[in-house]
């Protein structure tokens, strides 16, 4: 009589969970070491792929309670039993597995969204931080629980086939015939090709050569033309100084108005990596005098909540308490009061950065050209993340991310016609 199988359905669901629990465990192990880019892209694929498994297992426990299956293999009670134990188990190991990271995820310290395979988004579950560690021991729990299934579900379906003679293999592996020992071999290989690949996998591996970090786009242009202030004033001829210095003479002071276009950028370093980023919304109040440097004013107010460095799970992560905390601190700002002349076109603005609620001295370098009611500006600062308290917790150490940040601007201001 020919062997009674599995339908297709089942026979799918149950490889490709099993391809997937390998992949996923070899990959839970592999979420070590220093925080970088590379080590949050895996978390965010182990996140994904355990939701895909809680879901083939809800499709593939639909179709075993609902779905015609082959009769159970006959013999003796205990060995029905303990089959019976192990596949249900295996359900067990499969939902609550992915549920419990779940909860870690959503009652960790540092709430960082899920964006599953970098599309979907998935919500936290609405539950307290006191569920954070039972699930952390029942998650662990439940990758050495499914390596101990495995192994006995493998050993179980072997004794059937070789050592009792039933055709046991034949009811789930596509394709077999006759004593199915290269259906064996080959998907045991899968399994463990599986295993490796969660192993040894690197999602920053795959980015384009020359691309500095996971996701991040490369400075926009307009930071990229800004050249530092010496070499700019390197470029520069005596005689153009002086023309320069000519035309600013006399200058009244009045409110600038900044132009669209404008570019207020930053450069952080993720374990040695450049992460660059920009900010979307930002203002700026100047009243300025080239003749009259002792009444200028510079502010500057800047929304957190718009910073964007090319990933939205990182940039919502910046939002977080641990770094912006944006719900509490929606702005940065920048007032200069002390404004200095260097020579040539370069400046100096000495003022104070309001960030995190703390306020630190920071001091802005920049160029500035001026060709009648029109003015462009371009410069630099550099910042200690630490002292603003950007960055709590395990972000607050300076192996991953490194304490200075670089900011980068540049942008065209008009005054009312003279």
């Amino acid at each position: 009589m020919p062997t009674q199988r599995y339908s297709c359905t089942a026979i799918t669901l149950h490889w490709l969970i099993a391809l997937l629990l390998a992949f996923q465990i070899a990959l839970g192990w592999a979420l070590e070491g220093s925080n970088s880019p590379e080590l949050f892209a895996r978390y965010q694929l182990h996140k994904s792929v355990g939701i895909s498994i809680l879901l083939l297992s809800l499709a593939r426990l639909a179709v075993r309670l609902f779905a015609v299956r082959p009769p159970v293999s006959d013999g003796p009670a205990w060995t029905r039993t303990l089959a019976s134990i192990v596949h249900w188990l295996f359900y067990l190991v499969m939902i609550l597995g992915p549920i419990t990271g779940w909860l870690l995820v959503s009652t960790a310290r540092v709430q960082v969204p899920t964006l599953l395979y970098g599309i979907i988004p998935l919500p936290h579950l609405p539950v307290g931080r006191g569920w954070h560690e039972p699930a952390e021991t029942i998650h662990g729990a439940m990758a050495w629980l499914a390596i101990g299934l495995f192994l006995l579900h493998v050993a179980g379906a072997l004794r059937q086939q070789w050592l009792l003679g039933k055709p046991e293999l034949q009811r789930m592996i596509p394709f077999v015939r006759g004593k199915a020992v290269g259906a064996v071999i080959g998907a045991l290989a899968l399994v463990v090709g599986a295993f490796a690949m969660g192993r040894m996998v690197h999602p920053d591996h795959e980015r384009p050569a020359g691309q500095k970090t996971l996701a991040s786009p490369a400075p926009a242009p307009a930071a990229r033309a800004a050249p530092p202030p010496a070499v700019a004033e390197s470029n520069k001829t005596a005689e153009a100084e002086a023309a320069e210095d000519a035309t600013v003479i006399a200058q009244p002071l009045t409110d600038w108005t900044v132009a669209s276009g404008g570019r207020l950028g930053f450069t952080a370093r993720w374990n040695g990596e450049a992460v660059d980023g920009r900010f979307d919304r930002w203002r700026a109040a100047i009243r300025f005098s080239p003749d009259d440097l002792a009444k200028s004013q510079i502010r500057v107010t800047v929304d957190l909540a718009s910073a964007d460095t090319g990933d939205g799970q990182r940039d919502d992560t910046l939002k977080s308490s641990e770094f912006f905390d944006t719900g509490a601190h929606p702005s940065a700002i920048f007032t200069a009061r002390d404004i200095r002349h260097l020579g040539g076109n370069r400046h100096e603005a000495r003022g104070s950065l309001d960030l995190r609620g703390v306020s630190k001295p920071v001091t802005l370098r920049f160029t500035l050209s001026i060709d009648g009611d029109r003015a462009r500006v371009a410069g630099t600062a550099r910042i200690d993340r630490t002292a603003f308290g950007v960055g709590q917790g395990e972000w607050a150490a300076t192996d991953a991310i490194a304490a200075s940040v670089d900011i980068a601007f540049s942008f065209t201001a008009t005054r009312p016609a003279s």
